[in-house]
């Protein structure tokens, strides 16, 4: 295992608080979104926002660790 500089553990800790509240300010965002749709156009288009938006924050979510992890954080 490689040796770790000391602010490795740092970077995942500021990671992880900026992190989280993000990702769930995001899917509160992403559910007014649906529901705005969904009461705007209906049922269907709200599923089709729901899943794109699903994800897209899946995407985001898996780059976000990859990203942290390439910088030498957990």
């Amino acid at each position: 295992m490689a040796s770790r500089r000391p602010y490795d553990d740092t970077k995942s800790l500021v990671a992880a608080i900026l992190g989280i509240p993000a990702l769930a300010a995001l899917v509160y965002l992403l559910l007014v979104l649906v529901n705005v749709v969904w009461r705007d156009f209906g049922i269907a288009a709200g599923a089709v926002v729901f899943a794109l938006g699903f994800v897209a924050l899946s995407y985001g979510s898996y780059r976000a660790v990859e990203l942290v992890r390439a910088s030498g954080g957990r």
